[in-house]
């Protein structure tokens, strides 16, 4: 018989317990809000699924636990949508829905799960506790389309956001209450930065925005960078962490970083409670009153009984798949065309086999290629950035995949960025983790076009300073056909991690064509000029946060995949 975790609609203990004592863990660790993180971070305003729990009130399916499931070939799930991507705290539902499973299998749901965490992070950032009811099943649809269709943007105003509010059977009360959740978390520079620099399409500020305010984020969020998806920004900056009354007070002050935020000043009723709470001498009129409107959220969309399901994970790359070796009847990635000039496979088989040895069966091909390629980079004088763990190997590994997924040294600005946009990356990503062209060397055949027949007329690519392309095909491409010279793609420090690869493409002389399209578009040019006019720390710096960005995309964790015990196999 299954222990008694969770009766519909029903409190249960067991349950509640192993959710929190994990969560307090996890506080302890250093998050401390938590799960918080799933729901504080949000880039947009406070509406769409109680997936997200504080103030998101309607997506497409409700409280179903859609935002947990993964993107598929065929499908953008709704936590890859651009709203989504300053939502954190996906490894903390795993490990929570790991242990329930572990203590009662097949009973509690994702969505219950989301529902009392949180409850219990905004209880441990020093909010108030509430009810929770339970017996909700998880939906077996995630798709981004439905995201953005049901949520409303952080430039709503106040009758879109009514309007959005009533159409889930919330009221007026209710979205000045859950608007209050941006007393925690962060926003990134994109959803607020048309405030800041061109508000009415004139290159203008918000004036409703405070002008003090606007300027201190203006030094944050930069002018070149409107789709910046990397800076944060705390939605209430003297208190991010604590779930108290500062909310309200930075909009009465008109300092809300959303329109949004701004917009509840614009109806009698919202701006009565607004100006209330901010001078209050206590939360606890805000304190009830959220947890009332936290309850009638956790109601909407609710799947129970026989609809939906409950899943034994609630999701559903960075893989290790590259090392995999070729078969005679299968290519693998490693022998795709893109990948002919990579080397250290030996390498990486050593490290593998000494890790083997110490720890069998614990560290994935996948973590090992993250920790060298940092290490790497260390060693010639390079910035030092955050690896996360836990990886698991892919099972498999098609040469088209690779050709398919990586952007080719042929692609113009558009192509790029668009393939860099499929990756949750930014354009600042593309020209910093561009940079890594810095070290290294290229074969002739992936650039010798631009040098005997860029437009199929036997001309040379006018994008390519001349005397760089004679002395390509002087000293190294002799023959437009030539597969296995190799030649650096940052000549004269192409050992040496520094800012020669932006020096170069400023003098037309970055070797494929993809490093030239960077300085045809205004914001990407612009971006290499300040890096290039800055100090290396600067590079240094961003340069990892990308790269730890860059090694998030589509990880393998908990039961997917393998750990290989050889890199360049699987197990069998």
């Amino acid at each position: 018989m299954a222990p008694p975790c969770l009766m519909p609609w029903k409190k249960g203990p067991r349950s509640f317990f192993l959710i929190q004592d994990t969560f307090k863990v996890v506080r302890l660790g250093g998050w401390q809000t938590a799960f918080m993180s799933l729901s504080h971070q949000r880039s947009h305003v406070h509406f769409g699924a109680c997936d997200f729990v504080v103030v998101r009130t309607g997506t497409y399916t409700g409280c179903d636990a859609s935002i947990l499931l993964d993107s598929l070939n065929n499908n953008v799930a709704e936590k890859d949508d651009i709203p989504n991507k300053s939502l954190r705290g996906f490894g903390v539902i795993d490990r929570v829905k790991a242990k329930l499973e572990e203590a009662c299998p097949g009973i509690v749901s994702c969505a219950d799960i989301i529902a009392m965490a949180a409850r219990d992070s905004v209880y441990l950032a020093n909010g108030p506790y509430f009810p929770i009811q339970t017996g909700r099943r998880d939906g077996n649809k995630s798709e981004a389309s439905d995201l953005m269709a049901n949520l409303p943007p952080p430039t709503a105003n106040i009758t879109q956001l009514k309007a959005f509010f009533l159409q889930k059977n919330l009221t007026v009360k209710d979205l000045v209450v859950l608007s209050g959740a941006h007393t925690i978390g962060f926003s990134h520079c994109s959803s607020f930065s048309q405030r800041l620099y061109n508000f009415s399409g004139k290159g203008d500020t918000d004036p409703s925005l405070d002008m003090e305010y606007a300027e201190k984020l203006k030094r944050k969020c930069k002018p070149y960078d409107h789709d910046d998806m990397r800076t944060l920004v705390k939605m209430d900056p003297k208190s991010p962490r604590r779930f108290d009354l500062g909310y309200y007070k930075l909009v009465s002050e008109e300092k809300g970083l959303f329109t949004s935020d701004e917009a509840l000043l614009h109806d009698p009723e919202t701006r009565a409670y607004v100006e209330r709470q901010a001078m209050a001498s206590s939360a606890e009129e805000f304190f009830k009153d959220f947890g009332s409107s936290m309850v009638s959220m956790g109601k909407i969309g609710v799947l129970t009984h026989q609809k939906g399901e409950i899943r034994k994970k609630c999701a559903y790359g960075c893989d290790g798949s590259v090392l995999i070796n070729s078969t005679r009847k299968h290519q693998a990635e490693k022998s795709a065309l893109p990948n002919q000039s990579l080397r250290g496979f030996d390498f990486l088989d050593t490290v593998k086999s000494l890790v083997e040895a110490e720890c069998p069966g614990v560290v994935s091909c996948a973590d090992i290629i993250a920790l060298v390629a940092r290490d790497s980079v260390v060693a010639i004088g390079g910035p030092y950035w955050n690896v996360p763990t836990g990886r698991r190997d892919g099972l498999i590994s098609r040469s088209s995949e690779a050709s398919k997924e990586l952007p080719a040294p042929t692609f113009d600005f558009t192509a790029l960025r668009s393939s860099f946009s499929s990756k949750g990356l930014n354009l600042k990503d593309l020209v910093v983790l561009s940079g890594a062209h810095t070290v290294g060397v290229s074969h002739c055949q992936s650039f010798s076009n631009r040098l005997y027949n860029f437009t199929g007329k036997g001309d040379e690519d006018p994008s390519l300073d001349s005397f760089y392309a004679a002395s390509l095909r002087k000293n190294k491409c002799k023959t437009p056909k030539d597969t296995t010279t190799i030649v650096e793609m940052d000549p004269g420090s192409f050992r040496t991690f520094d800012l020669g690869y932006y020096k170069h493409l400023l003098q037309r002389r970055g070797l494929f064509r993809s490093d030239a399209a960077l300085a045809t578009d205004a914001a990407t040019k612009s971006a290499i000029i300040q890096l290039v006019n800055s100090p290396l720390e600067v590079f240094f710096k961003e340069f990892g946060l990308s790269m730890e960005k860059m090694g998030s995309i589509e990880v393998k964790t908990g039961s997917t995949g393998e750990i290989r015990k050889n890199c360049a196999v699987v197990n069998v």
